[in-house]
């Protein structure tokens, strides 16, 4: 029978995303590993939003002046639109959404999707 060659380690799977509102501090929204359209619905779910919608989510995260984001590895459209239903709901009282600790691939896709100027950049 002929040797094969080892593999090697196996790389990690990728973590499964979570969205959380800091119960130390409720104006802060945190988001981790995948946030992908599922992590937002689960969001929806646990906080009884009428839809996944980013303005029925901003509407039940009234609270909520600072995301950070420097534990994502990637996100997609439901991502940015939480966001940007955040941003929108701001706007009217002039306030505006800080995020915290954009990477890489969170900053080209906000920049591709014309929400990174409509926000505040911390670190």
């Amino acid at each position: 029978m002929p040797e094969t060659a080892a593999a090697g380690p196996t790389p990690p799977l990728p973590e499964r995303g979570h969205v959380w509102v800091d119960d130390a501090d409720p104006a802060l929204l945190l988001m981790r590993g995948e946030v992908d359209v599922a992590v937002v619905e689960e969001l929806r779910d646990r906080l009884g939003a009428e839809s996944a919608r980013g303005t029925d989510l901003a509407a039940v995260l009234p609270r909520v002046r600072v995301v950070d984001v420097s534990a994502v590895t990637f996100a997609d459209s439901s991502a940015v639109g939480l966001l940007a239903g955040l941003v929108m709901a701001l706007q009217p009282a002039g306030d505006a959404l800080v995020v915290r600790g954009i990477g890489p691939t969170v900053e080209t896709l906000l920049e591709v999707t014309g929400l990174l100027p409509h926000l505040v950049v911390e670190g």
